[in-house]
């Protein structure tokens, strides 16, 4: 897990190898099955929030992002072009808009992105919650349910088979973790 207040102090986290492998949570070792709590982008319930496409802005460095998509997004050329980053920042307040102009330029996101991915993921998202006490409140108050994301995604989701690697859930699961202790 990622020292939050590390990040927020320094900018510059030491990022571990994240998208190699996801962390195994100690919940998931227990033999007593676990509630869940399930989440999509296209449903607009409570727990809509969960996604990257709810309307939170986000603080960051400084500047605004109108959703944590957009943030992640821009993550992925903050080092490399940050006139992309920029401009993926204040394309549009569409998430959806967002994600196409960063996938039109793929070919000048950080080379490193793999690598990186679930830990920016973590920061868009650590950012997201620590920002808006309300959905931060909605997120504890899932205490330790396994968060679920249904979207047809098989690498954030779980995937049209149901056998998706859900990482946008684990990732909440550690912010969840990091806001109970922050």
């Amino acid at each position: 897990m990622l020292n939050m207040h590390h990040m927020l102090t320094n900018l510059q986290p030491n990022i571990p190898p994240a998208c190699e492998s996801s962390q195994t949570s100690k919940l998931e070792i227990n033999s007593v099955p676990r509630k869940s709590v399930s989440f999509h982008a296209k449903r607009k319930d409570k727990y809509h929030c969960f996604t990257n496409f709810s309307p939170h802005r986000i603080l960051y460095n400084g500047k605004e992002y109108p959703t944590s998509e957009h943030l992640y997004q821009a993550f992925k050329y903050m080092d490399y072009r940050p006139d992309i980053a920029e401009a993926i920042r204040t394309v549009s307040k569409s998430r959806d808009m967002a994600f196409k102009y960063s996938m039109a330029r793929i070919e000048h996101q950080d080379p490193n992105w793999e690598r990186l991915c679930l830990a920016k993921m973590e920061i868009a998202a650590w950012h997201k919650f620590s920002q808006h006490p309300d959905i931060k409140r909605i997120l504890l108050d899932t205490g330790d349910a396994e968060l679920v994301n249904t979207s047809k995604d098989e690498f954030w989701g779980m995937g049209k088979n149901k056998k998706g690697r859900n990482e946008l859930g684990k990732t909440l699961e550690r912010v969840r973790a990091s806001l109970r202790t922050a």
